[in-house]
């Protein structure tokens, strides 16, 4: 079983972690903003191991330059997206 968590993202966006209930490596999904995904990493625990990204908006992607300069996760998305990092 998947544990889905969501952090709010902006005024009207979730940035998403799944991962196991019982282990803290998460994938992070759709990073529009940086710093409400290490807050909650830190507060809970927590331990990136990718980044999925479903699309180019700046609203998904935002975050991840930050977060792969941070944490050195790899980044997987559509291959005709332009996705930084």
């Amino acid at each position: 079983m998947l544990k889905v968590q969501r952090i709010h993202a902006f005024d009207d966006n979730y940035i998403w972690l799944i991962g196991c209930p019982d282990r803290p490596q998460v994938a992070i999904v759709d990073p529009g903003d940086a710093d409400p995904v290490i807050a909650h990493l830190e507060r809970e625990g927590l331990q990136p191991v990718a980044i999925l990204i479903t699309h180019h908006h700046g609203d998904h992607t935002g975050g991840v330059s930050e977060l792969v300069q941070r944490y050195g996760v790899p980044v997987y998305g559509p291959a005709r997206e332009r996705i930084p990092s």
